[in-house]
């Protein structure tokens, strides 16, 4: 710090802002001069979009039903995420899942995925 006639020049010291560290930029974006709110403003809020789910309805054997409760409970997930996990991880290593369906079945899927 630099006293200029007995006061402080905090500015002075100060070194020039250099290249933004690419984690940063990974993490928070690459600001453009149009995104910059002025000091103490609020950033913007962007509402991201919910991904589009299906609702459907299965059975389950009473210990595997309090077992997905007991883990939406204790994992803090919500029994959707839960399914997706187990279900796309049961997938990996089925080829029947990737296989395009039936004109006939590939109609009634599709009716359920327009709704």
């Amino acid at each position: 710090m630099q006293k200029k006639s007995g006061k402080l020049n905090m500015v002075s010291n100060m070194s020039k802002p250099g290249p933004a560290d690419p984690l940063d930029q990974l993490v928070y974006g690459s600001p453009t001069a149009g995104e910059r709110t002025p000091a103490g403003a609020p950033a913007p809020v962007v509402a991201v979009p919910a991904p589009r789910r299906i609702v459907f309805t299965n059975q389950l054997t009473p210990a595997v039903y309090t077992q997905l409760r007991q883990y939406e409970y204790w994992g803090r997930k919500a029994i959707h995420e839960v399914l997706d996990e187990a279900l796309t991880a049961f997938f990996a290593d089925k080829p029947e899942a990737s296989q395009p369906l039936p004109d006939k079945e590939k109609a009634k899927l599709r009716g359920k995925l327009v709704e």
